[in-house]
């Protein structure tokens, strides 16, 4: 199948300035670029007129969980309508495999809102169940060792045996060497939490012989930033490894806020030395979006979601923990803002903080963030406010930051929960804020197609080039925009006339304008 797109300015990823041209797709490639109208001699191939709008590489979202999420809705319409075309997944220590009788039954509990069985083991099965249904975008998965850890020692061990440390390797070899892309931790996040700087010694010198990228959610963004950012890089050089990729980069709380000359001279002087090569993404937004159950105080922020909400049955342990809450600081809570739930009758309040949830059922925020979590705590997500504006500005015009919804492909309906705005506006306010920073569109194009290629060693994407994938975004600069907001969280993007994905069109949303 062939098509001919002409009457563009082609921005082709490179950073480059744009020029006119034309591009020819065959096959789901890329068959020829020409910088002159009338160029490509193909006089067979049905035309789309691009009306003089800029052409771009599809997008590349560097840290998304659509794990789950494409199999229940493959139409991805919240990531392909702001012109996402290729997905990283498996982030923050969570994927989809490998699958044991270890944690099963806890992963079709965390994402049991997509009412999807795990019908798979492996990378390899759950690949082949992705493909079958024919998902809108790419997805590139991870091994996550969240995941990989509870498949050999569940979710509540916290010392690993020799025997379970080798078998957590052996899963990791076969994973990568069906594909895998990378290896992703969350340390912030049950079992990760337990692992020691010998156990992810030893699986990333079972990652470094690939040249992937290891990713990691830090085991803190805030109070031990610096110190979590410099665990990351001893464990690299002590494993050999020679890519890191630091999760959404951020500065946690408002303590934390003036660490930022300190962390950015740490990226700088330990990714300088060419032989460990440092990168991270960002979603272009201060307030980010996790479990509810982060909130809890110790002990209880050591559990599993599945195991605490079970916990929580219990009227005695119930009344423990809302009074934990309560020590910790009611002001802390009224901050936070629920952004999805599966339980009905709280399901009217999403978009609200807790001091709004609190006023208007006329009971304490400790109280209701308890009775949440007692009914769905895998469901619960929030919003936390924290985060600096001009933290985020400095971090993004750092070279090697690419974009990263952290978030999951969402229908436009709710029928699959609600997402943080950033889903379905990250990548045209990623590139407004690097064009209000005086970057040229051309510069923050390629911050979002060539770099996570790069990255990720995605070789045939990113970039407008003959013999690449034809994955392709057709917009109008001027009005690529989300209105997304928590109030209307999946509003769709403007500004977006057409998106190719492997050389056919999956978005367009006034279809058969451009076509002659």
């Amino acid at each position: 199948m062939k098509q001919l797109i002409t009457n563009v300015l082609i921005v082709d990823g490179s950073g480059d300035p744009a020029r006119g041209g034309e591009v020819l797709i065959a096959n789901g490639s890329i068959a020829a670029v020409s910088y002159r109208r009338g160029g490509i001699g193909a006089a067979s191939a049905p035309v789309f007129n691009g009306q003089g709008m800029a052409l771009a590489p599809g997008f590349i979202d560097a840290h998304g969980h659509s794990d789950m999420s494409l199999l229940a809705s493959p139409g991805a319409i919240g990531k392909i309508s702001q012109g996402i075309t290729s997905e990283i997944a498996g982030n923050c220590g969570l994927s989809p495999f490998p699958v044991t009788d270890m944690n099963r039954d806890h992963l079709e509990a965390l994402w049991r809102s997509y009412n999807e069985k795990i019908s798979w083991s492996d990378y390899a099965g759950y690949r082949r169940e992705l493909l079958r249904r024919s998902p809108a975008i790419n997805l590139y998965s991870q091994c996550g060792h969240n995941t990989l850890r509870a498949a050999v020692a569940g979710y509540e061990k916290e010392e690993l045996s020799a025997a379970e440390l080798d078998g957590m390797r052996r899963l990791l070899l076969r994973e990568l060497q069906s594909g895998a892309v990378g290896f992703s931790t969350g340390l912030l996040y049950t079992p990760g939490v337990f692992s020691t700087g010998g156990e992810l010694v030893a699986l990333l010198r079972v990652l470094a012989p690939f040249l992937r990228v290891y990713t990691t959610h830090l085991r803190s963004e805030g109070n031990r930033l610096i110190e979590s950012v410099a665990e990351s890089v001893r464990l690299c050089r002590e494993a050999g490894q020679r890519y890191l990729h630091l999760s959404h980069l951020k500065t946690a709380g408002a303590a934390n806020h003036h660490k930022i000359d300190e962390l950015l001279e740490l990226l700088r002087r330990e990714g300088g030395d060419g032989a460990l090569s440092i990168s991270a993404d960002r979603y272009p937004y201060v307030e980010s979006l996790t479990q509810l159950s982060v909130a809890l105080p110790s002990p209880y922020d050591k559990m599993d979601d599945v195991s605490l909400m079970d916990f929580l049955q219990d009227e005695d342990n119930f009344q423990t923990v809302v009074e934990a809450l309560r020590t910790q600081g009611e002001e802390r809570l009224h901050r936070i803002r629920l952004v999805s739930t599966g339980y009905l009758p709280f399901k009217r309040y999403i978009g609200l903080k807790f001091l709004d949830i609190s006023n208007i059922c006329m009971n304490s925020a400790s109280y209701i963030v308890a009775e949440l979590l007692r009914r769905d705590a895998p469901g619960a997500m929030a919003a936390f406010c924290g985060m600096s504006v001009e933290n985020l500005r400095r971090i993004l015009r750092l070279p090697f930051v690419a974009c990263g919804t952290d978030e999951s492909a969402r229908p436009q309906s709710f029928e699959f929960g609600v997402s943080h705005p950033r889903g379905f506006g990250s990548m045209p306010r990623f590139i407004r804020m690097l064009t209000d920073e005086a970057f040229s569109f051309e510069e923050a194009v390629a911050r979002v197609t060539s770099l996570p290629a790069r990255i990720f060693n995605l070789s045939n994407r990113g970039r407008i080039a003959a013999d690449m994938a034809a994955d392709l975004v057709l917009l109008d600069p001027d009005r690529f925009y989300s209105d997304a907001n928590f109030s209307q969280p999946h509003e769709l993007a403007s500004g977006v006339a057409a998106v190719w994905v492997n050389g056919k069109i999956k978005y367009q949303p006034d279809a058969g304008k451009g076509v002659s």
